[in-house]
């Protein structure tokens, strides 16, 4: 059977069911918010596409519209094979396509009928059209399916007063067996409709919307041995559910439903008390739980079984045959990061594989379809999701566009290892098709020879490719014929991708007007929209595939990605490893003074939070404080393990470490210290600095851009941006393990304008920092014209661990007419690296800007040239992290678009250059957005930065990567 499929951009995301919006979970401190979906789909079932919006009018069949607008086409290869079939009434006109066994039957409106034409195994017509009955002037949804005694088709349609349900009996040369046949009659909306053959005849299913919610109806069709079929009396399948799915079987059908939550809310519950809550809880009652029920031939429905009873699916829900099993998938939103997860149920409804999720963690996922597998597919069949924060379609110079992702998948619910990656220029689903023991997809992607490499700006056009049963790339070429000769051949709209025994072909039509080339029987060659059959064939070509395998992606890549917290715009993030695979993670939200919405009497600003990762999972969510400052930021320093506490684990040193932060109190900034356990649960707290912030024209002084590093004696070593002096200076302090100062606040610096964002690192004896520093040009130090005043330079000074005394003067490390900003440091073999932001300065200045790495021996001296480095494509750089061992590892943040994206390269020992960026992931946030990416330990594997959610809240994300 085949789908009434249309590949065309722009579309938006369409599904069956209520549209599902975005889910928030509200907490005491953090709140959750789930972005809406930034590119879903609509999957096939037994041919079937489309999906509901709340309000009742016709879902519309995805499409692939070929831009009206776009470069001059390449030439060369030759066009596909094809035959023009019929001509449509308009462009926009839906034909309906059903293959049985070697043939297939074309049904579509044409002058006021149905016409039917039957077309051989090669795909050319057989014979002229039939008419096969008169066409109502309203039919907002039609479905065709073969049956046992030729096809059946049926259709809604517009009646005085209502909606009716038609089914039209065909014998397989398309000639209707009898006049079309009332199934029901209503006053009500009827929204969709699917026809799902089965041994005995078919189930005629439908659905009518109830604001955000739908009933499901059922109508058993059984054909006998005259002509007439018996439709019986319309019966309930569901009432009230959020979103279902079908799939025909051999005994009837099986439903898949997602279930709203139980009842109403109970009498005297609390109302929401703020707006926030409201729509949390607004959002929350768009999710559901996942039940499947089975139909008998005759139309009997049986209880529901529950497959997954946490109500946090979304309303995508899928449902294939496979392997004698029903596979079923959904975006399930239980975890901060909405998630594509399978679940697998016997005949009968017994769960033999539990809800689960289908991939490891990868951020935001929404799921595209799942396509059902063919007789030759060994019972495989084909997942397609998209992670919301992978590097986008360009990766693999495929070219722009989203990157949906594919895998097969058993019975059991078990992907396979093998992945490919196919790009997709639009925000539809492509169309995809089980094609033997392989798959076919048809696409909207930038057509390009391989010879040119993709240098040449390229032409978005259909483009179809088939995968082997490994998912490798068998044949990739634009979708073009001769009956489109006007438009280089290409079509306007391409849909219906279908595959049997080894041959596929899709549907094709040009815009009304447009006069094929080659012509056909009957109304075929006249006016309107010629509708054409393009074959698909596996031949050698020239054009560039717009899919490839994933899984032969060389590192550096991410491996796994998750959120481990989302709520407020996060400011600042820091991590540490704590060993043996414990990793903790911290970050302080982004608050602006003034503008809190506190209860009266409680003074709040930013949140500071810790929470504990691990291979096996996220701990608990640790807030530290209510009352911290975003300007402070947050750093946090590992130390040896504490001595065992036999109260706690008998005979365990127990990791620990400590934070550094600044809090605001009374309006007052203080640099506090915090140990926490392995857990990154509070242990112990105190306040560092207890300076009198006095006033200078009515500003307090203010303490920021806080650091802090082991001192690899049991203490630990502070250091600060602070203005208690005037201009904002380093400052450093030191303490020991139960958090006692042992060297008082030491101020660092004392040049004229004003240092930040300070950075510690302890070599022994040694603890050097680096900061930038705005000096003017009069300053020993300074840079620029005499008497002009410089942009920001990186500094560097060594302090006595153990008195924190400066060790010689201050260093300059690069001279730069860029404003040089946000230094990081890592210690390496024989010395440190130092990198940090370089951005145009001064009036006329652009946008732009890039990185630059420093290697420092173990005097502090430089070891050659910093090195520079670009953002990928000329992006502006806006943050980089670093990790150093025998290789130092870095991430980059830039902003390639109006978005930005983490990139990932190495720096060799010695003097040579860094290795070109490479994207790791595309985030969801604004280009300005600061993600302040940061590693935890020097191996390089965990990077923990900030995005900015589509739904517009802030989470901390964890990533993994692999190194070469």
């Amino acid at each position: 059977m085949v789908a009434a499929m249309l590949v065309r951009s722009p579309l938006s995301w369409i599904r069956r069911g209520p549209v599902g919006g975005a889910s928030r979970l509200v907490g005491p401190v953090l709140r959750r918010r789930s972005p809406g979906l930034l590119g879903a789909a609509l999957a096939l079932v037994l041919g079937c596409s489309g999906g509901a919006t709340p309000a009742p009018a016709a879902r519309p069949a995805p499409v692939v519209k070929t831009p009206s607008v776009r470069p001059r086409a390449p030439e060369g290869p030759p066009l596909l094979p094809a035959h023009v079939i019929a001509a449509l009434e308009d462009e926009d006109a839906t034909p309906y396509l059903a293959r049985r066994g070697d043939e297939a039957l074309l049904l579509y409106a044409a002058g006021g009928t149905w016409r039917t034409r039957v077309l051989g195994a090669d795909g050319a017509p057989r014979g002229d059209a039939i008419e096969a009955g008169p066409v109502p002037a309203d039919v907002p949804v039609a479905a065709l399916r073969a049956a046992p005694k030729g096809y059946l088709a049926a259709w809604i349609e517009q009646l005085e007063g209502g909606r009716a349900v038609r089914v039209l009996a065909l014998d397989p040369a398309g000639k209707p067996l009898a006049p079309a046949s009332l199934v029901a009659h209503t006053a009500e909306e009827i929204s969709w409709l699917d026809v799902l053959p089965n041994a005995k005849g078919a189930l005629v299913v439908w659905e009518v919307p109830r604001e955000d919610r739908v009933d499901v109806v059922v109508s058993a069709v059984a054909q006998g041995s005259g002509p007439a079929i018996k439709p019986t009396t319309p019966a309930s399948v569901a009432r009230e559910v959020l979103g279902w799915n079908a799939v025909a079987t051999e005994r009837g059908a099986a439903v898949a439903l997602v279930l709203p939550r139980p009842g109403p809310a109970a009498k005297g519950e609390r109302r929401p008390a703020t707006k926030a809550a409201a729509e949390d809880a607004l959002d929350a009652a768009k999710l559901g739980a996942v039940s499947i029920l089975e139909i008998d031939a005759a139309g009997k429905v049986s209880a529901p079984a529950v497959v997954s009873p946490e109500p946090t699916a979304r309303t995508d829900l899928e449902i294939v045959a496979a392997g004698g099993r029903y596979l079923l998938t959904w975006t399930d939103e239980r975890d901060i990061d909405g998630a594509v997860y399978l679940a697998a149920v016997e005949p009968g409804g017994k769960v033999v594989v539990a809800a689960r999720p289908a991939t490891p963690p990868s951020g935001e996922q929404a799921l595209v379809s799942l396509v059902a597998p063919s007789a030759e597919g060994g019972g495989r069949a084909l997942l397609a999701w998209e992670d919301m924060l992978r590097a986008r379609g360009g990766a693999e110079g495929r070219g722009a566009g989203r990157l949906i992702h594919l895998a097969a998948v058993g019975p059991d619910g078990a992907l396979g290892a093998a992945r490919a990656g196919l790009v997709f220029s639009a925000s539809g689903p492509p169309d995809l098709a089980a094609d033997g023991d392989g798959f076919a997809a048809v696409t909207l992607a930038p057509a390009a020879l391989e010879a040119t490499g993709g240098e040449a700006a390229a032409p978005i056009w259909p483009t179809f490719v088939r995968f082997g049963p490994d998912l490798s790339v068998r044949a990739a070429e634009p979708v073009r014929a001769a009956p489109f000769a006007a438009t280089e051949g290409v079509p306007y709209l391409v849909r219906g991708l279908s595959c049997h025994g080894g041959a596929c072909w899709t549907l094709a039509s040009a815009a009304a007007g447009a006069a094929p080339r080659q012509g056909g029987a009957g109304e075929a060659a006249g006016a309107g929209a010629p509708l054409a059959l393009v074959s698909l064939p596996v031949r050698d070509s020239a054009w560039r595939a717009p899919a490839f395998r994933e899984d032969r992606e060389p590192p550096p890549r991410a491996t796994a990605l998750r959120a481990l917290v989302e709520g407020d715009h996060i400011a600042r993030v820091a991590a540490a490893d704590l060993g043996g695979g414990a990793l903790l993670a911290a970050w302080v939200t982004y608050f602006v003074e003034g503008a809190s919405d506190a209860p009266r009497g409680q003074d709040l600003s930013a949140t500071l939070a810790v929470r504990a990762a691990s291979a096996s999972g996220l701990g608990k969510l640790n807030v530290v404080s209510q009352r911290a400052s975003s300007l402070g930021g947050v750093a946090i320093a590992a130390g040896p393990p504490a001595p065992a506490d036999p109260k706690r684990q008998a005979g365990a040193a127990q990791a620990e470490s400590v934070l550094a932060w600044v809090a605001r109190e009374r309006g007052e900034t203080q640099v506090f210290v915090t140990k926490l356990d392995a857990a990154g649960a509070k242990v112990a707290q105190k306040r560092l600095t207890t300076a009198p912030r006095k006033k200078r024209g009515g500003v307090p002084s203010e303490a920021s851009d806080v650091a802090i590093a082991h001192d690899g004696a049991g203490g630990y070593i502070v250091a600060w941006i602070d203005t208690r002096d005037g201009n904002a200076e380093v400052y450093a302090a030191r303490v020991d393990r139960a958090l006692n100062r042992t060297v008082p606040d030491r101020r660092i610096t004392s040049a004229p304008l004003d240092a930040s964002e300070v950075q510690i690192a302890v070599r022994g004896q040694e603890t050097w920092l680096v900061w930038s520093d705005a000096r003017p040009a009069g300053d020993a130090a300074g840079a620029g014209d005499p008497g002009g005043e410089s942009a920001g330079d990186i500094y560097l000074a060594r302090l006595d661990t153990k008195t924190l005394q400066k060790l010689g003067d201050e260093a300059r490390l690069h001279a730069s007419p860029e404003h040089s900003r946000s230094p990081v440091l890592a210690p390496s073999e024989g010395g440190l690296v130092v990198g940090w932001v370089e951005e145009p300065a001064g009036e006329g200045a652009s946008t732009g800007g890039g990185a630059r790495l420093a290697r420092l021996d173990d005097k502090g001296a430089l070891v050659g040239p910093p090195v520079a480095l670009a953002g990928p494509e000329g992006a502006a750089v806006s943050s980089v992290a670093l990790a150093c061992g025998e290789v130092c590892r870095g991430a980059l943040a830039s902003a390639p678009g109006d978005s930005v994206s983490l990139s990932a390269f190495t720096l060799a020992p010695g003097g040579g250059a860094a290795s070109p960026p490479k994207p790791l992931v595309g985030l969801t946030g604004a280009a300005s957005q600061d993600v302040s990416p940061v590693f935890a330990g020097r191996s390089g594997a965990s990077l923990f930065f900030a995005d900015d959610a589509a739904s517009g809240s802030g989470r901390v994300r964890w990533m993994t990567i692999a190194w070469p």
